[in-house]
């Protein structure tokens, strides 16, 4: 679902630093970014991002915010996030603050961590379909109240 390799490439094509884990990519606390971010490595982010989110591992640090989806093997969140989390391991530290349905295998809450949204566990991520994603509750979701009858 999320690195499978095209047909396209190949291991010459890419030649020996497929072999070799990358250096993490951090985006520092005065960036701001308004768009999609994919990356096949680490991404650290104490900055802002407004749009979705594609890593091999993302830690969110306290300073950091992130609206959108997010889409990572493990997150370490200690910042702001709003939108949706799906992850094989995900946790929320002490200082996380979020707002998002989180799709996981293994999830822990630190102590002092704020959580509000739907928690849903899978056996794996790759399991996961569009159709059971559409299924899942939504926090923006219209609330419909029934009239009370007297």
């Amino acid at each position: 679902m999320w690195f499978k390799q095209s047909p396209a490439s190949s291991d010459d094509e890419r030649g020996s630093r497929s072999n070799r884990p990358s250096a993490p990519s951090i985006l520092s606390s005065d960036l701001k970014i308004e768009g999609d971010v994919v990356s096949h490595g680490d991404l650290h982010v104490n900055g802002s991002i407004k749009g979705d989110v594609v890593a091999h591992r993302l830690t969110l640090g306290e300073g950091g915010t992130i609206t959108g989806t997010v889409e990572v093997d493990v997150a370490v969140i200690a910042g702001n996030l709003a939108g949706q989390i799906s992850a094989t391991s995900v946790t929320l530290t002490s200082t996380a603050r979020v707002v998002a349905d989180i799709t996981h295998v293994s999830l822990l809450i630190e102590e002092g961590a704020v959580f509000e949204g739907f928690s849903r566990r899978v056996d794996t991520i790759e399991t996961l379909t569009d159709d059971t994603a559409r299924a899942q509750p939504r926090l923006n979701a219209p609330l419909r109240a029934e009239p009370q009858s007297a």
